[in-house]
């Protein structure tokens, strides 16, 4: 039976620092307050519960939740998240609108979403070498089932409308992959809001960091209908 191993709001709180680093002049002061930032940490949880709800039934096994932070960094260092801007990876790229507006990204190193394919197509180990149409439209699916899980979970507890775009999977540097993922938020913020989760089996075989960057209105939107923070 597939499973997920939960992390707890105190490894939430532990690690998520909701604050510029060092940034002045920001066009939009992103900082959250402690009631704000216990809100966004019980929506973000319950988001990663359900996706990976959803990623241990596709692939039917158990999923550990490894690592969860709740972090805010600046805009050029957000490649960093993902191995540094020259290191090659496999990203699953989706977008989200409807009352809000933001990113989502599943990033592989390309030998680890290999070995995912193998098993989301019951492959033998060690069978995908390549990204092909075939693998590539099995890496889609694999975002679209964690992407719309996410933002089911966070728009049935806030009675909101949150829809995904069509994954899109992407090789390439992961600098060019975060590039995409940020170029619109930089242009109201200097820097990035990072929900960013490691996961994977007992064996290692699904590694992988999910992470989902909101837009600064989609942060002060879900705050309004918390409650948390006052209409202006």
């Amino acid at each position: 039976m597939s499973t997920t191993n939960r992390v707890g709001h105190n490894d939430l709180e532990e690690h998520g620092r909701i604050r510029p680093e060092g940034r002045e002049g920001m066009r939009e002061d992103m900082t959250l307050y402690r009631d704000e930032m216990r809100v966004w940490s019980n929506l973000a949880l319950k988001g990663i519960d359900n996706a990976m709800a959803g990623l241990a039934t596709m692939v039917n096994q158990q999923i550990k939740i490894k690592s969860l932070s709740l972090r805010q960094v600046p805009a050029r260092e957000a490649s960093l998240l993902v191995g540094g801007p020259e290191k090659l990876v496999i990203g699953i790229y989706l977008t989200f609108t409807g009352d809000a507006t933001g990113h989502i990204l599943l990033v592989h190193q390309p030998e680890v979403a290999f070995a995912i394919i193998d098993m989301l197509l019951g492959n033998p180990p060690g069978s995908t070498q390549s990204l092909e149409e075939m693998e590539q439209s099995a890496l889609a699916e694999l975002g679209n089932v964690i992407g719309s899980s996410y933002l089911n979970a966070i728009a049935d507890s806030l009675n909101m409308s949150l829809r995904p775009s069509p994954p899109d999977v992407i090789l390439d540097m992961a600098g060019a992959i975060m590039d995409v993922a940020v170029v619109e938020i930089v242009q109201e913020s200097d820097d990035v809001f990072v929900s960013e989760t490691t996961f994977g089996t007992d064996d290692r075989q699904a590694n992988g960091t999910f992470l989902v960057i909101p837009s600064v209105s989609f942060l002060r939107i879900i705050l309004e209908h918390s409650g948390v923070r006052q209409t202006c």
